[in-house]
């Protein structure tokens, strides 16, 4: 009897550790999981269209520290074929503009605040613009806007101290 005894003690010590074994790797596995890279999504983004084209703006984060940038990216989307499109050509440019900052291109034929479009004729063609926004440090609070075939979007800047 003494010999079921200390063996049915010893298996129950061996169930408590293999529990607490099992429940520490799920706890590492769940944390190593969880540090995805877009577990944190900042990006806010705005869009506006018409009826031949659609205009979106993004931004990487509506805070900035007045001693950093932020990401701006400006999409045009061709909403019908270019053969459906009734009267006047569309315009070749879309304008980009801040206001507590300035605003750095990175679009090839660009000008400060013009950027040049092309699009495929085809529906779903989509042309993509990269512009950087880097705050002045006598603003708290900045604005960008983009511009294309009378579509208008905006978003608003807050403007930081740096810890």
């Amino acid at each position: 009897m003494k010999y079921v005894q200390k063996y049915k003690k010893f298996s129950l010590i061996t169930k408590v550790r293999q529990t607490i074994v099992f429940a520490l790797m799920g706890l590492i596995l769940f944390g190593i999981s969880a540090c995805g890279d877009e577990a944190l999504d900042t990006s806010k983004f705005v869009s506006n269209q018409n009826n031949n084209f659609k205009l979106t703006l993004t931004i990487s984060d509506d805070i900035v520290r007045n001693d950093d940038t932020i990401k701006l990216t400006a999409v045009v989307e061709r909403l019908v074929d270019k053969t459906s499109i009734s009267g006047s050509t569309p315009p070749t440019t879309m304008k980009m503009a801040v206001t507590g900052g300035s605003i750095a291109l990175h679009s090839a034929g660009s000008k400060i605040s013009e950027i040049r479009v092309i699009l495929d004729d085809a529906k779903g063609s989509v042309f993509e613009a990269l512009a950087f926004f880097a705050p002045s440090k006598s603003s708290s609070s900045g604005n960008v806007t983009a511009s294309y075939n009378g579509i208008n979007v905006s978003m608003s800047i807050d403007i930081v101290e740096p810890r």
